[in-house]
């Protein structure tokens, strides 16, 4: 098991640029504290992890499995080159909605083409808050933990993921979600999962 600092105090952000994602980020994390939302999206949040094998019912949220600061602990700082605070950086809104359209070619059985279109509506901010709360803790908890450099096992939040010199990086979002979650198995001494399951038909 890693020895892991508990978080003591407040934990101080400071973010440069008060723009839709900083002003989204810190909306969000007073409404949660006040209950008015609910932190949706936020793997610290709201994710389970599973403990042990799947049998034994073991999957508590990750926020109570390792020693994460809570969002009351948080204090926000910014700067901007604008003299506008966050109330007045976040209206009007400055083109945060955002409409994708996708064409995906795909082929089926004996080469058949076919073609998923996809129509994406979201809000740029939205999508990023939640990563940005969720960066924050878990580099809070390495930096805890002892853990320095690079920070693979969060390669699940980057569209390039950095590594150690000369590794492949890995791409796949499963395995990147499983490489977290087997950090944080391994901070706190508990089995890794490898999802094999061959144990369940012995």
């Amino acid at each position: 098991m890693t020895k892991i600092a508990p978080a003591e105090g407040k934990l101080g952000i400071l973010i440069p640029g008060m723009g839709a994602v900083t002003t989204t980020v810190i909306a969000g994390v007073e409404a949660i504290k006040r209950g008015l939302s609910a932190p949706i999206g936020s793997v610290t949040q709201m994710s389970t992890i599973r403990l042990g094998k799947r049998t034994d019912n073991q999957t508590p949220r990750i926020k109570d499995f390792v020693p994460l600061a809570t969002l009351n602990d948080l204090e926000f700082g910014c700067w901007d080159i604008f003299g506008d605070n966050c109330y007045e950086a976040a209206l009007p809104p400055r083109g945060d909605a955002k409409e994708g359209w996708d064409n995906i070619d795909i082929f089926g059985w004996m080469g058949c083409p076919m073609q998923i279109k996809v129509d994406f509506l979201c809000r740029d901010s939205i999508l990023a808050a939640p990563l940005v709360l969720d960066l924050v803790l878990f580099m809070d908890l390495a930096q805890r933990a002892g853990m320095r450099g690079v920070q693979e096992w969060l390669s699940f939040y980057f569209k390039a993921p950095m590594t150690a010199p000369g590794l492949y990086p890995e791409h796949d979002l499963f395995i990147q979600l499983m490489k977290l979650k087997n950090t944080l198995r391994w901070m706190k001494g508990e089995q890794l999962i490898t999802h094999l399951g061959m144990e369940y038909y012995d």
